[in-house]
C-alpha cells in the first residue's frame, strides 16, 4: 500500500511539472492558421561568395508618410529600388515593397539594419526595423558575379509580437533525395512542419515546405533550414533574423 501510495504521488508530481514548470514545449496558439508574417525564401547553395547578391525585399506604402531607411550597412554594397502594387485605375494609396539587393567585395560577416519611419519625425523610433546577419564567402574567379543567391521576401507584420505565428516557405523536391529540415534558433518554437505537393498526379513533381514559428519572448532570433540527403552534408542552406517585439 505505501509503495502504491508513493507511486502515485510521483504521478501527480510528474504531470504538475510537464502543466505547470515548461517540461514541454509552448502551448500551440490558437491563432496558428492565421500568421501575422509570411516569409518566402529562394537559396541557390550553401554558400554565398563575395560579390554575388542577397535580396531583402520588404513590404511598403510611401502614401503613408513612411518609408525605409538604411541604419547600418557598414562593408556592404546597398542597391535599393521601390515598386508599388498595381492597383485598379483611380484607386489611391496603394502600397508595394522596398528592395534591398546587397553584396560585399570581400569575403566576411556584416550586419545590415533598416528602420520603417516618417523622414520628419527625427526624435522617435522606427515602428519596424529590420536586422540581418549576412556571410560572404572567397569568390573564385568571379563565380556569381551579380547573382542573387538568396532572397528573403517579407509580407505582414515584420516585427511580430511575442506568442504570434510566422510562416516561412520555400521550394524543393524531396523526390530526388534531397529534403529541407528547419532548424530554429534558440528561443524559437517550431509550431509546424509540412510538405505540400504542387500537383499530386504529376510523378516526381516538387512542392512547398512550410513551418510555423513563434517565440514566447521578444528579442532577436535566427531560423535556419538546411537541404541535404540523409547523413549527407548539406548542400544548399540558408538563414534569417527575426525579431519579435
Amino acid at each position: 500500500m505505501g509503495k502504491l501510495r508513493i507511486i502515485i504521488i510521483g504521478v501527480c508530481l510528474l504531470f504538475a511539472c510537464i502543466f505547470t514548470a515548461g517540461c514541454i514545449s509552448q502551448e500551440i496558439p490558437d491563432d496558428i492558421a492565421d500568421p501575422v508574417l509570411v516569409i518566402s525564401v529562394e537559396k541557390e547553395g550553401a554558400v554565398i561568395p563575395a560579390n554575388a547578391c542577397i535580396q531583402y525585399v520588404l513590404p511598403a506604402n510611401p502614401t503613408t508618410g513612411y518609408g525605409w531607411t538604411v541604419i547600418e550597412s557598414t562593408g556592404l554594397v546597398v542597391n535599393e529600388s521601390y515598386e508599388a502594387t498595381p492597383v485598379p485605375e483611380g484607386w489611391v494609396g496603394g502600397g508595394g515593397y522596398q528592395y534591398y539587393i546587397l553584396t560585399a567585395e570581400q569575403p566576411g560577416t556584416y550586419t545590415f539594419k533598416a528602420g520603417y519611419s516618417r523622414s520628419w519625425e527625427t526624435d522617435v523610433d522606427p515602428i519596424y526595423t529590420i536586422t540581418q546577419t549576412l556571410v560572404f564567402s572567397d569568390a573564385a574567379e568571379n563565380d556569381h558575379d551579380g547573382e542573387t543567391m538568396l532572397s528573403v521576401v517579407f509580407n505582414g507584420t515584420i516585427n511580430p509580437k511575442a506568442g504570434e505565428v510566422v510562416k516561412i516557405t520555400t521550394i524543393g523536391n524531396p523526390t530526388t533525395g534531397y529534403f529541407w529540415e528547419a532548424v530554429p534558433g534558440e528561443g524559437l518554437t517550431l509550431l509546424a512542419d509540412n510538405y505540400t505537393i504542387d500537383n499530386p498526379t504529376l510523378i516526381g513533381g516538387g512542392g512547398m515546405y512550410e513551418w510555423l514559428v513563434t517565440a514566447n519572448e521578444a528579442g532577436q532570433y535566427q531560423f535556419e533550414a538546411t537541404n541535404q540527403r540523409f547523413n549527407q552534408d548539406p548542400v544548399n542552406l540558408f538563414f534569417f533574423n527575426l525579431t519579435f517585439i
